[in-house]
């Protein structure tokens, strides 16, 4: 537990108003442990993801579903203070599981914690774990909100809509005209379900017609004055 002695859990979304000294004693109460993983390491669903859910302390995660073929799509980005895995932790037996696979897309730092601990308080029916359950369900509500937004991107007609819808939806997430997508080139172009050098084009396009600007992972959209 030396790792968790360094991290201000209550600054996380899943702790919201809860104290910081209780943020501690929930970790016996509901089974939590810390894992560290590398950049695009595995996260196996029959492992550590069984009947848990986690939660992103540092770096981010990506989320793929596999088909039978082994082909894979990127359907969503989890970053810092974001939960994962929910989808799978609070599915009843005999339910179909879906098929998700988990990679770090950096370094990444992963609280886990224990789905039938959060859904099931504890003999002493703490207070504060009652509010770890709203928060719980507020953020798999706020996820759910986020891949109806991302299916609002990609049923954009062209490759250009889908972009600037994307560039959109992280400019308001950011809650400013210059910000940093979480995504590499690759991974956006998965993301957005495009070609990766129609992509490119279309960037160097926006770009040279002064609609954005970037560098790398930061874009700036210039307001509608500066652009005239």
């Amino acid at each position: 537990m030396s790792a968790a002695n360094t991290i201000d859990f209550s600054g996380l979304p899943l702790f919201n108003r809860i104290d910081a000294r209780d943020c501690f004693l929930l970790f016996d109460c509901l089974g939590c442990r810390i894992r560290r993983y590398k950049k695009d390491d595995y996260i196996r669903m029959d492992g550590e993801m069984n009947s848990t859910v986690g939660t992103v302390l540092e770096g981010s995660v990506l989320t793929y579903t596999e088909d039978i073929w082994g082909k894979r799509t990127l359907i969503s980005f989890i970053t810092e203070g974001d939960v994962f895995g929910e989808n799978i932790a609070f599915m009843g037996n005999g339910m179909e599981k879906p098929d998700l696979v988990y990679k770090s897309a950096s370094s990444t730092l992963i609280l886990f914690i224990s789905a039938g601990r959060i859904t099931h308080p504890c003999k002493n029916a703490c207070t504060f774990h009652h509010l770890l359950t709203q928060n719980m369900f507020a953020l798999i509500s706020a996820k759910n909100r986020s891949l109806m937004k991302k299916i609002d991107v990609i049923s954009r007609g062209s490759v250009r809509e889908k972009i600037l819808a994307y560039l959109s939806m992280e400019a308001l997430r950011s809650g400013s005209s210059t910000f940093r997508i979480p995504l590499r080139r690759s991974e956006m172009a998965e993301y957005l379900c495009i070609n990766r050098s129609a992509m490119t084009r279309e960037l160097a396009s926006l770009k040279k017609e002064g609609i954005i600007d970037y560098d790398k992972n930061l874009f700036i959209i210039p307001s509608p004055e500066e652009t005239l």
